[in-house]
């Protein structure tokens, strides 16, 4: 065999092969894979209601918004996966690993897990990310103080953070001359942030959409069988399940594919 012929075998062996381990059999061994029903045992939680699934399901309006999250390229900027703690330090971020299903909001949140790859079931694409320019916004739904204040981060993410390298996402919202007292969904804008007079900045259908995905952010649920105790009584429970459309997984019908050339982006910082 020629020498070149022995440097095309080395190459093929030097990418081929981990290809094949790391891409290729995982994902035979779980593309059929479906989210999982709790058992009786797990219904014995207040914070576990019959015929909820693990993960629960998307659709609606949560479902639009995580079509617009891939959409506006938000994975190049945020990831959502809490990685364990020998690969960094996650689980030490105040808020990033959640709360858990029993957190009623009155004692400290106590750290509750890393994300797996169970948590990513249903969904069309598993939002990773790209590179961590912005935080993680795996458990982003519990930071979530108010819908206002994100719609704000998102219009104009100065007007919250002066020091905010996030972009903006303007062309979800509509500016259009107010009409009497004003919309009460207008944005609450001062200074140089605000529209001209007489004008006021609403959300659009993809604003609300996306700011309704972004509420339900969370990969802290109860694993099935897992035996995980629930916290303190009157937290909030799991939301019961949402099967995903036929050959749609997490709500996501077929052609959701972010566009080709989407604009790098990302959703807003926590709070």
């Amino acid at each position: 065999m020629k020498p070149h012929r022995y440097f095309t075998l080395g190459l093929v062996l030097a990418f081929g092969l981990p290809w094949l381990v790391m891409v290729v059999g995982p994902h035979a061994a779980m593309r059929h894979l479906e989210p999982i029903p709790y058992g009786e045992a797990d219904f014995e939680s207040a914070f576990v209601p019959e015929n909820s699934y693990f993960p629960p399901g998307r659709a609606g309006l949560v479902a639009q918004g995580y079509r617009v999250y891939a959409q506006e390229g938000c994975a190049y900027c945020h990831t959502q996966v809490i990685r364990p703690t020998y690969a960094g330090r996650d689980r030490w971020r105040e808020g990033w690993t959640g709360r858990g299903p029993g957190w009623s909001g009155e004692e400290p949140p106590t750290e509750v897990r890393e994300t797996m790859p169970l948590d990513y079931l249903g969904e069309r694409y598993a939002f990773l990310g790209v590179q961590r320019i912005g935080p993680d916004l795996a458990n982003y739904g519990w930071r979530i103080k108010d819908e206002a204040t994100v719609h704000r981060q998102l219009y104009d993410p100065r007007s919250v953070h002066s020091w905010s390298v996030m972009p903006a996402f303007q062309h979800l919202y509509e500016v259009r001359r107010r009409d009497g007292q004003g919309s009460d969904e207008a944005l609450k804008l001062e200074a140089k942030h605000a529209p001209p007079e007489g004008y006021e900045v609403v959300p659009g259908d993809k604003a609300k959409a996306l700011v309704s995905y972004l509420r339900t952010l969370r990969k802290d649920y109860i694993r099935p069988g897992s035996g995980e105790p629930a916290s303190s009584a009157g937290g909030e429970p799991l939301p019961s399940a949402v099967p995903a459309p036929a050959g749609a997984p997490g709500g996501a019908p077929p052609g959701g594919a972010p566009p080709a050339g989407a604009p790098p982006a990302g959703a807003p910082p926590a709070p």
